[in-house]
């Protein structure tokens, strides 16, 4: 046992010393190799962009729904009797409306300014990402900009909006959540300013139009009740005058006929006197309703410049690194496969024979 174990070392050093053996005998292949792969790596390293990554994070808090809770319960402290009518909301909602081209569209109508050039996002990202020259043999395209507002663009500019949101969808954005509904958005694309204005303007965007969603209802309920509650005081006033009026008309001159009209009065003047104190009460329990409903948006991190780059080929020298170590790895199979198929090809040779 011992002597073949031996043997299967002086086995292995033979096999290892012809190998490097073989290794030096064609080193010009394996130079050829590594030449032309570190060439090609230090090409594609220096095409390739670097993405620039800008990272918003969120965290959501919100009541969702059942008995008096949160303002509802300061409210009912006060004698305040009201329930919460806000619907369920949660962060997969909000992460569906940051992609919705409604939002992405209005995002590309915000004002910035990218070397010294200040325009709306959807005219740098014309410039910024190779449109400009797609579009050059397009006559329909070709030195096409925005030039309306968000309300009043053409059926053209809609149809370059379409085509930019489809592409920041499926190469631009991501939206992750984690387990602690901490929601984060990323934006990646080659310049390092558009990622960190879009990505700062798309979730301003989204959560003003998320906190105004959700808190329409209770916004309308609130308005209409202060309205009511405006007139109500109005009436009040005027019967509150009518009656000092009939007083001082009346003074020591107090018949049976003017007492019931008096009354007549006073009994108005308490109808509308309940009607505001409840008016007040039901305006208050709306208010209280609504900020129950609004849900608070934290925003716990924002892009800053300098960006983070991802991580990929970015370089020269990691382009070269790479193509050196793929170039010796292909040169050593080359040789070692066509040394293999040399042997086998003479093996058929002689079993011919």
């Amino acid at each position: 046992m011992e002597k073949d174990e031996g043997m299967s070392l002086v086995e292995m050093v033979k096999i290892a010393d012809s190998f490097f053996t073989e290794l030096k005998k064609k080193w010009l292949v394996i130079a050829i190799f590594v030449v032309i792969t570190s060439g090609l790596g230090l090409y594609y390293s220096s095409t390739q962009k670097p993405q620039f990554i800008a990272e918003s994070a969120m965290m959501l808090e919100s009541s969702k729904g059942g008995s008096a809770s949160g303002a509802l319960a300061l409210a009912s402290q006060f004698g305040l009797m009201g329930s919460s009518s806000s619907a369920v909301i949660t962060e997969d909602k909000l992460i569906e409306i940051i992609k919705t081209e409604t939002i992405i569209r209005s995002t590309f109508f915000k004002k910035t300014t990218i070397d010294s050039s200040t325009d709306i996002l959807a005219n740098h990202f014309i410039e910024l990402f190779g449109y400009r020259k797609a579009w050059k043999n397009d006559d329909s395209l070709k030195n096409f900009r925005f030039e309306n507002s968000e309300e009043n663009i053409t059926i053209k500019e809609n149809r370059v909006l379409k085509m930019f949101y489809k592409r920041i969808i499926a190469n631009f954005l991501t939206i992750e959540k984690s387990k602690s509904g901490i929601i984060t958005v990323r934006t990646t694309t080659p310049s390092e300013k558009f990622s960190k204005d879009f990505n700062t303007y798309l979730v301003e965007t989204a959560t003003k139009f998320y906190v105004n969603r959700i808190a329409a209802k209770g916004k309308k309920s609130v308005d209409i009740i202060e309205k009511r509650v405006d007139s109500i005081t109005i009436e009040l006033k005027e019967t509150e005058f009518a009656l000092a009026r009939w007083k001082d008309a009346n003074f020591r001159l107090v018949k049976a006929q003017g007492m019931i009209e008096e009354l007549r009065l006073r009994r108005n003047v308490e109808i509308k006197n309940a009607l505001y104190l409840e008016g007040v009460k039901r305006l208050e329990v709306a208010k209280f309703s609504l900020l129950d409903e609004t849900p608070f948006l934290q925003i716990i991190d924002s892009p800053t410049l300098p960006l983070n780059i991802a991580k990929g080929i970015t370089t020269p020298l990691r382009g070269i690194t790479v193509g050196f170590f793929l170039g010796f790895l292909f040169s050593v199979i080359f040789i070692f496969g066509r040394n293999k198929y040399t042997e086998l090809k003479t093996e058929m040779a002689a079993t011919k024979e």
